[in-house]
Order: C-alpha cells, then sequence, then structure tokens
C-alpha cells in the first residue's frame, strides 16, 4: 500500500489510532465547541413541538400523529410559547430537554427553512451542509462545508497546532460540514474501539516511517496530512485512560445517563464528551442521527427516535456542565414534513422545520420566532409551514457568536 492509499483509508475509515505512543501532554481545549447534529430524513418538526390547540393542527393529523394538549400522553408545556397566545409544547418523550427550556439553557425557533426550499433528501442536505444557497449551483458538491468559514484561526506554531485535534465527526465517511477544513477526524464506534491501526503493527511502523519525521520541510500536502494524523493519533491514545494497560470504556460522571438503545448515537455523544473532556483543543463536532424520513407508521418511529435522540442531547449536555466545559449544541434536518397526514399513517416530504439548541453558559443565541400560522391560506403552496427564518443564516450566526466572538 502507497502512502496516497494508505491516507486515503485513514480518512474515510474509521479513525486509527496510535496504540502505543505516550509521548505528549498538551492542553488546548477551546474556548467553546460548535456541535452540529444533523437528524437526517427530515424530521418532523410538528410532531416534535407544535401548538397544540391550533384548530387548523387539529384537522390536519389524527392525534397519533399530533403533540396532544391531553389525554394520557399530553405534551410538555414550553416556558414560552412560539406561536403567539398558543399552547406550544413539545413531544412527551423530548422530557429529559424540559427544564432546560425551564432554565433558559435550551431554544427553539420554528419554521426555519432553506431559501431555495425543496424535496429532495439529497439537495437539499447538500444545500443545507454546504457553503452556498442555490440549489441550481453547478458547482455545489464541490463548495465547502457550512463551517469551514467559521474556524478559528490554526495556531501558528507547528507544535502547538500538532497537539490539537480541532474537527471531529462521528461516522466513517467523509463529513460534508466539515469540507475545506483540514486537520478533521471521523470517528465512527466506540472511541476506544476505533484507536486501531490499518494494517496493525505493520501499518503503525509504515505510517512512522513515511511520517513520523517533523523536520522534513514540503509542500506535499499528502506528507503533511499524514504527519497531521499521525501527531493527532498519538495525542489521542496519551490521553485515553486505561486500566492494567488496556484502554477503558467511557465512564460519564456520576448522575449522568445516557440513553443506550442506539449503539451509534450512545457511541457519538460520548465521543464527543470524552474529545472535549480530553483538552485537545476541539472546536466543531458533526453528528448524525438518521431515521426520520417517517412516510409510514411514523408515530411509533418518531416516539423512539425523540427518545433517543432526547435522552443524548441532555446527557452530552450534563456531562459538559459537570466538567465546567462551554459547549453549544444546534439540532437541524434537511427539511420538516407537510402538515396534513398521508393514508399510510405518517407525513410526506416538507419544507420548514424546527432548529433546536443548547447552550452550556445559557446564552440567548437564537432570534425571536416568527409563527406563520397553520391555516391553508398561511401554508407554503397550500401544505408547508411558511419558512420565516433562514436556517443557513441562523447557523451561520450560531457559529459566528460562538466560535469567533
Amino acid at each position: 500500500m502507497n502512502r496516497r492509499e494508505l491516507l486515503k483509508t485513514l480518512g474515510y475509515s474509521s479513525i486509527a489510532g496510535a496504540g502505543g505512543l505516550h509521548a505528549l501532554s498538551f492542553s488546548a481545549q477551546a474556548n467553546n465547541t460548535l456541535v452540529f447534529v444533523f437528524l437526517r430524513g427530515g424530521a418532523d418538526s410538528l410532531h416534535m413541538a407544535a401548538p397544540v390547540d391550533d384548530p387548523n393542527y387539529m384537522a390536519a393529523r389524527p392525534p397519533e400523529l399530533r403533540v396532544l394538549n391531553a389525554g394520557n400522553t399530553p405534551g410538555l408545556a414550553l416556558p414560552k410559547s412560539f406561536a403567539p397566545n398558543q399552547d406550544c409544547r413539545i413531544h412527551p418523550a423530548a422530557a429529559p430537554l424540559l427544564d432546560l427550556f425551564q432554565s433558559e439553557h435550551a431554544q427553539l425557533l420554528h419554521a426555519c427553512g432553506l431559501a431555495n426550499a425543496t424535496r429532495s433528501h439529497f439537495v437539499a442536505q447538500e444545500i443545507l451542509e454546504s457553503s452556498v444557497s442555490g440549489a441550481n449551483d453547478r458547482l455545489l458538491s464541490t463548495t465547502n462545508g457550512w463551517l469551514q468559514a467559521y474556524a478559528a484561526p490554526k495556531v501558528a506554531d507547528a507544535k502547538l497546532s500538532a497537539k490539537t485535534i480541532r474537527y471531529v465527526g462521528t461516522n466513517s465517511a467523509q463529513i460534508r460540514s466539515l469540507q475545506g477544513l483540514s486537520s478533521g477526524l471521523s470517528i465512527s464506534g466506540e472511541l476506544r474501539n476505533s484507536l486501531s491501526w490499518p494494517g496493525d503493527a505493520m501499518g503503525k511502523s509504515v505510517l512512522e516511517a513515511l511520517y513520523a519525521n517533523p523536520t522534513v520541510n514540503t509542500t506535499d500536502p499528502v506528507l503533511t496530512m499524514g504527519q497531521e494524523t499521525l501527531q493527532q493519533l498519538t495525542l489521542l491514545d496519551s490521553k485515553m485512560p486505561r486500566v492494567d494497560g488496556r484502554i477503558a470504556p467511557y465512564r460519564p460522571p456520576q448522575g449522568v445517563k445516557y440513553n443506550t438503545e442506539n449503539n451509534d448515537w450512545l457511541h457519538a455523544t460520548q465521543t464527543v464528551a470524552q474529545l472535549i473532556r480530553m483538552d485537545v483543543g476541539l472546536q466543531m463536532a458533526c453528528l448524525d442521527f438518521g431515521g426520520w424520513d417517517t412516510h409510514e407508521y411514523q408515530s411509533g418511529k418518531i416516539n423512539n427516535l425523540i427518545r433517543q435522540w432526547s435522552g443524548n442531547l441532555r446527557a452530552l449536555f450534563d456531562d459538559m456542565k459537570a466538567a465546567g466545559k462551554n459547549m453549544t449544541l444546534v439540532v437541524a434536518s434537511e427539511f420538516g414534513r407537510r402538515l396534513r397526514a398521508n393514508a399510510s399513517g405518517g407525513t410526506d416530504h416538507g419544507h420548514a422545520g424546527a432548529l433546536w439548541l443548547l447552550d452550556t453558559q445559557g446564552r440567548k443565541l437564537l432570534p425571536a420566532n416568527q409563527w406563520p400560522g397553520l391555516a391553508t391560506q398561511q401554508l407554503d403552496q397550500g401544505l408547508d409551514l411558511q419558512h420565516r427564518h433562514d436556517v443557513k443564516k441562523i447557523l451561520g450566526l450560531i457559529a459566528q457568536k460562538t466560535l469567533l466572538s
């Protein structure tokens, strides 16, 4: 395997680590970490947060596809309504988040959407994650990710810069929102199990032979990437806790309870918690949570999704508060879903949805809601919640305030 092939393996597979290397020790924690959670599939925001007493809402959906104001499983009333003079509630499965709204550590901005609305998953995701807004831009897929513009300046000292892990995605593929940034890592699965070399000891020896010499001065991007990767893996290895010489599983602090129903989501949130606690300078983390394309049998699916999602959002928040770390967590989906239910017990692709935000410092980072209403004449094309906020502009403002201010 030549070095370009080896680097490709590292860049697009589960991250490899440097077992047995213990040379580095450095604290470089970022002032604030921005965590972007993507609910892939088009999450039905009107089944997650809604004006439960709106007659148009009640007429458009059966009870099992609504947040309810009464019965055995009523929604949880928000302390601040996003729709004037209406009873606004969140889904009961989102109970772990309720007191964060009450303490003003959580915010919700409804009626957010793309300026160039589309019902295509692929196009909507590409627009949301890219640095441009045009659905018809032929260069859309080749542009940088939306977060690239908000990266804090890299440390000028190469020795210090090498001892940081600034950008992370928690799946095995390239992270679209981070495209254009160097020195990012893709980590899938449990962090401790991801620390293994491609080719084991031989792969480690090959990488060290190719890239370990920091005195080599070259403009070769492959060599630069290899050196940075090797340094980052060494940093991770040096900070992972061990028991009897073996990397220990993550142990959250007492009182912090992660939901264990979905292993991918569990490992994603705990990986971010570990990296922030390790003080490796993490500035941005991108997490995916899929399964929201609920055209049929939505009720049971979304109950499980919201429970798993909200449980680990809250656990990650509590974890960082316990550690005294500053973290801003923003949640978005590529689009919402139509107001009216379909005949299969689900909802179809819509336009506007909701942004959710948690901030350990309790800062007000979202603008005031501008609820468009749910009467037919108020809907987008008579079908969808109309967008009142450009989701990309709002995300940009959040990134500006949390990373560059």
